[in-house]
């Protein structure tokens, strides 16, 4: 016995299975995984825009707007207008529904936004109604008044 060493076998000696280093490198990738969509998730996103169909028109001194359908908009709703190329102004829809359409504090399908203003007549009228929940535009058109 004595031609014969002896090997010590150390622990830094014995190779790692392959199975571990798998399993390992998954758990780093999943646990990676995650982090990134709790934070790409966690981001506040902003409300769509409402589907609303409205329906405008301008006769003689009179802005129309009909609710045809779709969501219903709170009252704190934006419409504004450009009268000609200097006069602007913002008005709520709670202003220009009747009584009875704001009963339930909504503009529900049905329902018209009636606005009257003198200086309309004969001019083009520009129109953008803004959603105040989701901070959007729902419709912007311009039309062109009749003469009185």
């Amino acid at each position: 016995m004595e031609g014969k060493k002896t090997m010590k076998h150390n622990r830094a000696d014995e190779a790692v299975s392959e199975i571990i280093g798998t399993i390992l490198l998954l758990g780093i990738t999943v646990s990676l995984f995650s982090v990134i969509c709790g934070i790409v998730l966690s981001y506040p996103f902003s409300p769509s825009s409402p589907s609303t169909n409205l329906v405008g028109m301008v006769e003689e001194d009179y802005l129309l707007i009909e609710h045809r359908g779709g969501k219903a908009l709170d009252l704190g709703t934006k419409v504004s207008l450009t009268i000609g190329n200097n006069m602007s102004e913002i008005i709520t829809v709670e202003a220009c529904l009747n009584n009875e359409s704001k009963e339930d504090n909504r503009w529900d399908i049905g329902e018209w936004f009636v606005y009257q203003n003198s200086s309309m007549a004969g001019k083009k009228v520009g129109i953008t109604v803004v959603d105040v929940e989701s901070d959007s535009v729902i419709l912007m058109e311009t039309f062109q008044s009749t003469e009185e």
